[in-house]
């Protein structure tokens, strides 16, 4: 039997979920019988779910970090200790769990989204390379399936070189690096590596992704609010604030909403993220008429989410997988956003026409595509329907495996 770890998971960000529930089924299709394990840097009662999420959090990086899990004597009692410092049992026997299962594993699978580049911290990249590291000292294979890579400039700090070098090191291990967009792929093959490859998402590659009562243990349909059919989805982002002119930001979601309502639309605002919640409240408090809206919010699985937002008939968004969710069902969007994952993600389907960079918005153009949109939405879900089969005529899971026999 097969047996394979997932890496790089964050269950409570849904975008992050979507990524290891696409590669889950992805390999369970490739073998029927595998042992799919997914090592959760965050994770929220992992009971919940119907298949197996250990801890691979701040405590158990530093127990594999160091080899502290390979001292058979000391790494209980460090596991009692920190367990009664953090009075949480959650580590109780994991770390012999987790050093088993990538002992045994066939491969690693990496999917962490974008923590390598000067986007994130250093301490963030050195997650991903001490994984790298793990799984080179246990002598097992790992893929870094589609992610955001670079760029690699972090300042002029003093360790800048020698930390580039740190990482073209650790990532000449992968079998195979799997760039998510045109810009991280040249900055790894600047690095001269061998092993990169250019991919879409992987939540958009492959043709199946699970219903939520495939990945819940116990899910009730009826506690999830639906919109219409043929509604328009509103979807916010807090990162817009840090990244734009916060007032800017506010004043155009707030004109964006009142124009949807002018048009006569029925708007639903949903928050696909609770650190959004609050600010909706804000938001609503700009426009002309708080009761135009209706909002979504809580907290629900990605496969609902997408189930959500296949009633769109187009969607207003600013989270990432939330347009990549949008995509997978046809559903055309307009997107604010900053970083070039956007430009990318809307270039894989004719839609670049309807991405704004938050950083310098164009309010009356923006305004102006929101017009555009809704006439000609059917038009677009009938070109991203096209793109999308085309995308998905191939696997990238499918093309993972062979690079691990290759």
């Amino acid at each position: 039997m097969k047996k394979f770890i997932v890496t790089g998971i964050q269950m409570r960000n849904k975008g992050s979920q979507a990524m290891f529930l696409s590669l889950y089924w992805g390999l369970k299709s490739i073998y029927k019988d595998c042992e799919v394990t997914g090592f959760a840097f965050k994770v929220d009662a992992p009971d919940q779910y119907a298949f197996k999420l250990l801890p691979y959090d701040d405590y158990t990086r530093f127990l594999f970090k160091y080899h502290l899990n390979d001292i058979p004597l000391l790494t209980p009692i460090l596991t009692y200790l920190a367990s009664r410092l953090k009075k949480n049992d959650k580590w109780n026997d994991t770390p012999r769990e987790m050093t088993a299962a990538i002992r045994d594993a066939d491969a690693i699978f990496d999917a962490s989204g974008y923590t390598l580049g000067s986007g994130w911290s250093k301490k963030g990249g050195r997650r991903l390379l001490d994984t790298i590291k793990t799984a080179k000292r246990y002598d097992t294979k790992i893929i870094l399936m589609p992610q955001s890579f670079g760029p690699f400039d972090w300042g002029t700090q003093d360790d800048d070189a020698d930390f580039l070098e740190e990482v073209k090191e650790g990532l000449q291990y992968a079998s195979r690096i799997y760039a998510r967009e045109r810009e991280g792929y040249e900055c790894l093959k600047s690095l001269g590596l061998k092993n990169v490859e250019l991919s879409a998402d992987l939540v958009i590659r492959e043709k199946f992704f699970p219903d939520a009562d495939q990945i819940l243990a116990d899910h009730d349909a009826r506690n999830a609010s639906y919109p219409d059919q043929g509604s328009v989805g509103f979807i916010v982002n807090e990162n817009l604030f840090r990244v734009g002119d916060p007032d800017t930001v506010l004043n155009l979601y707030a004109r964006m909403l009142d124009k949807l309502a002018d048009d006569g639309e029925k708007v639903y605002i949903l928050t696909t993220s609770t650190v959004d919640e609050d600010l909706v409240e804000g938001i609503l408090a700009k426009t002309r008429s708080r009761a135009k809206f209706n909002l979504i919010s809580g907290e629900y699985s990605s496969p609902e989410l997408i189930d959500m937002i296949a009633r769109f008939k187009y969607v207003v968004a600013s989270r990432y997988h939330s347009v990549v969710f949008a995509y997978r069902n046809a559903v055309p969007a307009i997107i604010l956003g900053w970083a070039t994952k956007y430009s990318d993600l809307a270039l894989h389907f004719g839609q670049q026409g309807y991405v704004f960079d938050i950083r310098n918005a164009d309010v009356d153009g923006i305004i102006d595509q929101i017009e555009k949109m809704g006439a000609n939405h059917e038009t677009e879900s009938q070109r991203i329907r096209d793109r999308l089969e085309d995308i998905q005529a191939t696997s990238v899971v499918q093309e993972a495996v062979a690079a691990l026999q290759g």
